[in-house]
């Protein structure tokens, strides 16, 4: 393990170096800002092409708003939609449109909203939205400025899901802000739309330039004053941010809901056996593998879901959550032992992880305590066959049917027909109640199933100027572009 950690290291005298003789620029111009978004492998910006990276749903998300959108502290709120009601039945949600206009200069209609959304749901159906879009039934225009949605059962959390940057909503290529963009001297630059009384579309004087660079050339340009705000940073990142030691007071975490930890994804004799994955389960010690990174934010989890979610049925942690690391791993082995008494001895166990020297260092946590209970591991990429892989995965909708779904036999041969069937009949379900019962029976399931080792919460962090004004730390790790740089009262 100490080799791994020295190599996870050896980037950071150069990388420091960078920090020592740049500084940090001081002072900012919120109408001249300039953000990047952190990916690994940046590709060309595209908002028709799906999935979306992470910077072209930035610019969807400011340039195509949807009927709903989040807001700079990740609430829903009103976008194209003015208002809404919803029926006493739960299958109907009525929008009232604001009075807007796309960007070609023609007024929004609610037969445009609703064609364009249909168009959208068909190209999404095949996404990671499609098992919540198959109850969406039809979408009608109700009068020049009214759109509504029938559902063959209802979705709890449609209007969360109708605010990702995925739906955006464009007619013949316009969209309808709040934003529109432009190529300036290659750069893209976006700036807030104004519509005046008279029915024209200004343009606000602020800019904003939005760029995809590799973390660390995001963090290298952020120390030379050549940017002023970055996102979508993760925990394979993290240890750039510890090189960067000045940097910490503009540090900002968003702890979010959804999925980190080991999916299994092989179904070969040992792992087919679920008392051993329950005793890899039991062999990580998780809060020193946390406190690798050096941050408070991110905490450890024992539960698919997260324990305060709401509509969740307060369901028991594992039989071993009340043990110490010791005892836990003391029963692990115990498990192991008697595995390979009859079976055999293990082969490595290849586990596939982001590249990044986060993802280093994290596999050197694991390989460890895999160790302690007499078990190799491997870490390979995602593209290569793989035991287990880890997955980071920001929940879309505070739903517990969006854990259950990520973990389903259409991810994994080590699942549950069963809990799926249950997930089904949940989205089925009539009342709240069954829905809940329902989703808490699936859980169950899944839980002795022992298919996914939580770990922890996903973290996103972002690295923010002093004096950025409309930037706000919130759960869902989503930054929207049109509150940048402006007073937030």
């Amino acid at each position: 393990m100490e080799s791994a950690v020295n190599r996870n290291t050896a980037f950071v005298p150069v990388f420091a170096a960078i920090l020592v003789l740049a500084g940090c620029s001081d002072g900012i111009d919120n109408s001249r800002l300039r953000v990047d978004v952190v990916e690994d492998s940046p590709r060309e910006i595209s908002v028709g092409r799906m999935p979306l990276s992470p910077t072209s749903a930035y610019l969807r998300n400011a340039t195509a708003q949807g009927l709903v959108a989040f807001d700079n502290e990740g609430k829903v709120v009103p976008a194209l939609a003015a208002r809404w009601i919803v029926t006493d039945d739960d299958l109907g949600y009525i929008f009232r449109l604001q009075k807007t206009r796309w960007n070609n200069g023609r007024e929004v209609r609610s037969d445009e909203v609703a064609t364009a959304l249909r168009m959208r749901i068909n190209e999404l159906r095949v996404s990671r939205f499609g098992d919540e879009l198959s109850k969406i039934d039809r979408i009608l225009p109700m009068t020049g400025k009214v759109v509504e949605i029938r559902l063959s059962a209802p979705i709890p959390n449609l209007l969360e899901l109708l605010a990702q940057p995925e739906f955006g909503l464009t007619h013949k290529a316009n969209g309808s802000g709040p934003m529109t963009a432009e190529r300036i001297s290659g750069n893209l630059q976006l700036r807030n739309r104004l519509e005046e009384s008279n029915g024209a579309i200004a343009l606000d004087e602020n800019r904003i330039t939005l760029t995809a660079h590799s973390p660390s050339r995001s963090l290298a340009r952020f120390a030379l004053g050549q940017n002023d705000l970055v996102l979508n940073g993760k925990f394979e990142h993290l240890p750039l941010l510890t090189a960067t030691n000045g940097n910490e007071a503009q540090t900002r975490f968003d702890a979010v809901p959804g999925l980190f930890g080991l999916l299994v994804v092989a179904d070969g004799p040992f792992l087919s056996n679920s008392s051993n994955r329950d005793a890899l389960a039991m062999a990580i010690d998780r809060p020193r593998m946390l406190t690798s990174f050096g941050i408070t934010d991110w905490r450890e989890t024992l539960t698919l879901a997260p324990e305060t979610l709401a509509n969740r049925e307060k369901l028991p942690r594992p039989d071993w959550a009340s043990l110490n690391a010791q005892d836990r791993k003391a029963r692990a082995q115990s498990t192991i032992n008697a595995w390979e008494g009859s079976g055999g001895p293990v082969r490595p166990l290849r586990i596939a992880m982001p590249r990044g020297t986060g993802s280093r260092i994290l596999f050197a946590r694991l390989r460890t305590d895999l160790a302690s209970i007499g078990l190799e591991a491997e870490r390979v990429t995602y593209a290569q066959p793989a035991d287990l892989i880890l997955i980071d995965r920001v929940a879309d909708i505070s739903s517990p049917g969006w854990y259950l779904d990520q973990l389903s036999c259409r991810v994994t041969p080590i699942c549950s027909e069963k809990a799926d069937q249950l997930l089904d009949e949940a989205r089925n379900a009539g009342s709240r109640e069954e829905r809940i019962r329902l989703w808490g029976e699936a859980e169950r399931e899944l839980i002795a199933t022992r298919n996914f080792i939580p770990i922890a919460n996903p973290v996103r962090w972002s690295l923010v100027r002093d004096g950025l004004l409309g930037f706000a730390q919130n759960p869902r790790g989503w930054h929207p572009l049109q509150y940048l740089g402006r007073d937030p009262t």
